[in-house]
């Protein structure tokens, strides 16, 4: 109401109250109602009535609110909307660095291990022979590495679109031979036509993945992983710097990974069952020996774009090696549901017999919580300053 000259504010509904103001134009006989602090509540029809002496007049107007005025947030509202994604952000920056802390830890874990294993292999050459505290070194600090990895098992299958026409591949896609004559399968971009080789299906481009390979008594095999953009087409020189990082089994009990130069070296158990992990963010490939629960070896580099698990079964070896490479399906305990039947009984793209080799199962018994082990004393100065990261 406006009278006198002036507002009179004391019959305004609750809700309005300090929200209007009445604004009166003599000049032009107007009458201004203003409100403040405009909500969606307010839209509605609102009536004017004007009454001068014995003279009235009234009116209708409708107010309709299209968005809540900026204006109506309060100060608090304005600074928690300030804060709270910078907090966010605070919050994923924080992560991030705990993350990449905990994979530059784990590197240089790797890397202490490896550095140890030097030192004792060649404190073994030196010598001749191992004592009882370097054999038991040595295993167990590998076998830590192989159970933290094994924490990180991935199903892995394989690619047939990759596949050289000479490969054999089950209905699964987990087993894979080598053949005596090429299939006819499509010329594509992606597959192999000149190394007997296939990859995984999987890409993998961050994080920690393991995998297992049953390789039997195979007398030559390749696995490991690499780039994704790799010469798939003529004759391939494997090597780091070329996008691979894989171990060869090449002979006998003589093994080759294949860095460049090549590293040669001969295992104490010849593996039945390969193990590989690959710490993306670390810049890590280790290979284990799953039957003895050793490490084989590890490569480090800087990884950039996808990565995918590689397979070669190698040629036939004058009938010896013409078993599959079999990838587990879970993690391997023993040989059942692994080894493939002989030919002529099943189908040749590899069917499965049941067979449980007793020497694989692990080891009963529980495992020992506490290991004290002592350096051979001509050993101390080789390994002064040597300091092993803790966790």
């Amino acid at each position: 109401m406006f009278r006198d000259g002036k507002d009179q504010d004391e019959d305004v509904m609750p809700e309005y109250k300090g929200r209007t103001v009445l604004v009166r134009d003599a000049q032009e006989g107007s009458v201004t109602l203003q409100i403040l602090d405009v909500r969606r509540e307010d839209q509605g029809s609102y009536r004017c009535m004007i009454q001068v002496g014995n003279l009235s007049k009234e009116d209708t107007v409708i107010l309709q609110v299209a968005a809540p005025s900026v204006g109506s947030l309060s100060p608090s509202a304005v600074a928690l909307a300030v804060i709270l994604p910078v907090l966010v952000l605070l919050i994923i920056a924080c992560l991030c660095l705990i993350w990449k802390q905990r994979r530059s830890k784990e590197k240089l874990l790797y890397e202490h291990v490896t550095e140890v294993d030097n030192l004792l292999s060649e404190h073994a050459k030196e010598k001749g022979v191992l004592n009882v505290s370097s054999v038991l070194m040595i295993p167990f600090s590998h076998f830590s590495g192989w159970r933290r990895a094994r924490l990180h098992f991935v199903a892995v299958t394989l690619d047939p679109e990759t596949a050289h026409p000479k490969l054999i591949l089950s209905d699964d896609q987990r087993c894979v031979r080598l053949g005596d004559r090429r299939q006819p399968v499509p010329d594509n971009p992606q597959r192999f036509d000149f190394v007997v080789s296939i990859l995984g299906s999987e890409y993998f481009t961050t994080g920690c993945h393991y995998w297992e390979v049953y390789v039997g008594d195979k007398t030559k095999w390749i696995l490991g992983v690499c780039s994704e953009s790799v010469s798939r087409k003529g004759k391939v020189t494997a090597s780091p710097a070329n996008g691979h990082w894989l171990l060869r089994q090449s002979r006998g009990n003589e093994y080759e990974a294949l860095t460049s130069p090549q590293t040669s070296f001969r295992l104490k158990e010849p593996p039945r069952c390969v193990g590989i992990f690959l710490d993306y963010e670390a810049g890590v490939i280790s290979f284990y020996n799953v039957t003895d629960k050793s490490h084989i070896f590890t490569f480090t580099h800087s990884f950039s774009g996808p990565l995918r698990p590689f397979f070669e079964p190698c040629l036939h070896d004058g009938g010896k090696n013409t078993a599959p490479l079999v990838i587990c399906s879970e993690l391997h305990k023993s040989e059942e549901s692994i080894v493939p039947k002989p030919e002529g009984k099943g189908h040749a793209n590899g069917d499965v017999s049941l067979k449980v080799n007793s020497s694989l199962l692990p080891p009963k018994g529980p495992e020992p919580k506490d290991i004290i082990l002592s350096l051979p004393s001509d050993l101390g100065p080789a390994l002064q300053g040597l300091k092993v990261p803790s966790f």
